[in-house]
Order: structure tokens, then C-alpha cells, then sequence
């Protein structure tokens, strides 16, 4: 399905729209026809920027369970003077 990004050049919202055959687009904010089609950027998934993301969401994980468990035992050692 061919969704595009416009910005409305009367009142400069950008926005998304789905769009089938010749439709005339009109701006949702301010009903300007007076719209610029915008460059939009794509998603490509792969077997390889899959695994390269589970690596980094893994190290990530990893250093946040590093860091709950260093101040688990921060909290958890006696502070207070005798």
C-alpha cells in the first residue's frame, strides 16, 4: 500500500497518507491543497540486521543487570556506624 509524507506548504504540517490512484491530497490541519510529496525513508529487515540488533539489545540488557545487581548489593551491605 503506497503510504506518503507531505507537508502542507500553506501551514507546514507534515503528515501521512494513503494514497490510491489520482487523488487530489489535501492537508488534514488546514484543507490546503497547496501539498509537497516529501522523500521518505524505509525499514529493511534481514537475517543479518536482525542478529545484529538482538547482539546490541543483548550487551544492553547485560549492562543494565550489571548495574541493578551493583546497587542491590550497595543497598544491601550495613552503612551505618557501631
Amino acid at each position: 500500500m503506497p503510504i506518503f509524507e507531505y507537508r502542507c506548504l500553506a501551514c507546514d504540517h507534515q503528515f501521512e497518507l494513503l494514497v490510491r490512484g489520482t487523488v487530489e491530497v489535501v492537508c488534514p490541519s488546514c484543507a490546503s491543497t497547496s501539498v509537497e510529496r516529501m522523500l521518505s525513508t524505509f525499514g529493511v529487515s534481514s537475517f543479518e540486521t536482525t542478529q545484529r540488533s538482538r547482539k546490541k539489545l543483548g550487551a544492553h540488557d547485560r549492562q543494565k543487570s550489571e548495574a541493578a545487581r551493583k546497587e542491590q548489593s550497595f543497598y544491601k551491605t550495613d552503612h551505618h556506624d557501631d
